[in-house]
């Protein structure tokens, strides 16, 4: 999912804090060496869902503001903080769990045993949950075709989800039956069927059921009153989410009788406000909901929102606290910051299609020399970063059978603090006798100017000055820096600190897009580095519709195998974040949405 700007793509928010360095050349386990660094009352594993006080508003500061609020269109780390407070997908996750769906607006699991799942996996049914009914103005029960047509509006293009095509339409493995066809026009689906009010068939051309019920966990899947969206998504954009909008969670954006809450219920970049939705039952519901009311306030600094968050009261703060407030935090307020492991990667996209770049040894060079020890101290130290050796992340199937932390046991991967020795013997393979560049091209490397990204940018192009290679460095806004590394003509031959927050629990949500390179599209590209190997791509196709969790875990950890082995891109760090509250918040943090806290759990003590 998206945690920072470009569509089609997830990315890592900036800001992330200063706090030192790790020592060891070779990183040890993610978990395990941030457990150790941990106060009482930072890990968020500790965190108690139930029993907790009832009533109350919370104050929620956030420097950003949302991307969109409708489930149809959302991509975002923030946005999601609202669309499951105020949505019901089909399947969710509890906050303190990543890797497995839970059934939400499904009344159960599909599976092989209970018929859920069938035609060797190219079918699943869904059976809803009843006594589920809208927020006004609609005011009535949800039915298997508000789901249907939710899902099929994400391909009308006044909608534009951005990843319907991988998980459902034409760039998808396992697409629904008739998708593609439906792409850019947002039609009836074929391959989704509602025999009845109470259950929703889908089909797919391949067996891919597993990866499907993830995929139902985003907010595409949350049910849509067709009558009530139908003439918002006429508009070009949809006023669907912007203007108007239903809801079928514990909240609603406050609006006025006609479910218009622009201008009452959200002030762009200014305001938002949760207020109960009376029309929740929670007996049909595994939220508790403590809250009645939640009122968000957009664009204060993050170290003014920090100073009032662990100095006041009924407050949090939902976007990455300053460098500064994480060192404030950690030192004087321990108990009022968590640290959420295993919420994504940084890694450089180098240009796999053109220049010096092209060639392995030269790819293989870059990662030997890259100090990504001082990239850990650059990200905030060990309690927000550990150094990458790979691609699938913590928390992850596929990251233990991948390498776990050490990574796969390569020369140019063994040195965390990087190795000129190792980096020269690269680029002597490569043809370049000296063990430097010897070229006269002059490459680009494009860069942000935000948060702790101007730092390791520095790194970066040390590591390539230190080869020899002349360099051109942008640096640049994070939009400006995507619609350059997002189209190949450009020919960027590095894009540091791109980044991806896994979609669901899969690794193909997180390996799939990023490096699959038939999906590789003129403009708006998330595969950064043009990474169009045919051997990585067969592994791909063929991971994909591997069935079983222990299974698909070896399958992908050997796409991760070859990506290291052609390296398809240079690792950076793993993540982790941080996420303060007052003293008087129990907050509850949302470890599958990069650890913000869940206003679902979340309560005032």
């Amino acid at each position: 999912m998206i945690a920072a700007v470009v569509v089609g793509a997830v990315l890592l928010p900036a800001g992330l804090a200063a706090c030192g360095s790790t020592s060891a050349s070779r990183p040890s386990d993610v978990r395990s060496s941030l457990t150790s660094l941990l106060k009482p009352g930072e890990n968020p594993a500790a965190e108690k869902l139930t029993g907790r006080r009832r009533g109350g508003t919370l104050t929620v500061y956030s420097a950003n503001d949302f991307d969109s609020l409708d489930p149809g269109e959302s991509y975002y780390v923030l946005d999601y903080a609202v669309d499951y407070a105020t949505q019901r997908p089909l399947f969710s996750y509890m906050p303190n769990n990543a890797s497995t769906v839970v059934p939400d607006m499904a009344a159960f699991m599909p599976t092989i045993a209970n018929g859920g799942i069938t035609d060797g996996g190219r079918t699943v049914t869904v059976h809803i949950r009843t006594g589920v009914r809208f927020s006004p103005p609609v005011n009535r029960a949800v039915t298997s075709a508000d789901i249907a047509y939710a899902i099929e509006r994400g391909a009308n293009p006044n909608v534009a989800n951005p990843y319907f095509a991988p998980y459902f339409g034409s760039d998808a493995t396992s697409p629904l039956e008739g998708a593609q066809d439906q792409e850019y026009k947002g039609g009836p689906i074929p391959g989704i069927q509602t025999p009845n009010g109470s259950t929703i068939v889908f089909h797919m051309t391949k067996p891919g059921a597993t990866l499907l019920i993830q995929a139902l966990s985003l907010p595409l899947s949350a049910p849509v009153p067709e009558s009530f969206a139908r003439p918002l998504d006429r508009h070009k954009p949809t006023t669907y989410g912007s203007t108007y909008l239903a809801a079928t969670g514990p909240y609603m954006l406050k609006s006025d009788p006609s479910g218009r809450f622009v201008g009452i219920g959200y002030q762009l970049g200014r305001s938002a406000t949760l207020v109960r939705n009376p029309n929740w039952d929670p007996s049909t519901d595994y939220r508790p909901a403590y809250l009645n009311r939640i009122n968000i306030e957009i664009g204060e600094s993050t170290t003014a929102i920090g100073e009032q968050v662990l100095k006041g009261s009924d407050a949090v703060e939902l976007d990455a606290p300053a460098q500064s407030i994480v060192k404030l935090a950690y030192a004087s307020y321990p108990s009022e910051i968590t640290f959420t492991p295993g919420q994504g990667d940084y890694y450089m996209a180098l240009d796999n299609a053109a220049g010096p770049t092209r060639n392995v040894n030269v790819r293989r060079a870059v990662w030997a020399a890259l100090d990504r020890e001082a990239i850990v101290a650059a990200r905030g130290g060990p309690l927000l970063a550990a150094p990458m050796t790979h691609f699938i992340y913590p928390g992850v199937i596929g990251y233990a059978q991948a390498g776990g932390a050490a990574g796969p046991e390569v020369d140019y991967n063994a040195h965390a603090r990087g190795s000129l020795t190792v980096a020269e013997k690269y680029m002597r393979l490569a043809g370049y006798p000296s063990g430097r560049y010897a070229g006269k091209a002059t490459i680009k490397i494009v860069g942000t100017d935000t948060g702790d990204d101007p730092a390791v940018l520095e790194i970066v192009n040390r590591a390539f000055t230190e080869l020899g290679f002349h360099t051109h460095v942008f640096e640049t806004d994070e939009h400006t820096m995507y619609d350059y590394c997002g189209a190949p003509k450009y020919e960027v031959a590095a894009c540091p600190s791109v980044g991806w927050v896994r979609d669901f629990a899969d690794p193909e949500a997180l390996l799939y897009v990023p490096f699959y390179g038939p999906g590789i599209t003129p403009t708006n590209n998330p595969n950064w580095g043009q990474v169009n190997d045919p051997q990585i791509n067969s592994a791909m196709a063929r991971a994909a519709l591997v069935v079983g969790v222990n299974a698909r875990a070896w399958a992908w950890a050997n796409v991760d195998r070859l990506l290291v082995a052609e390296a398809g891109a240079v690792p950076e760090t793993f993540s982790s974040q941080a996420e303060i509250e007052s003293a008087n918040v129990a907050g509850v943090n949302a470890i599958w949405n990069d650890g913000i806290w869940d206003f679902d759990f979340t309560s005032l003590r």
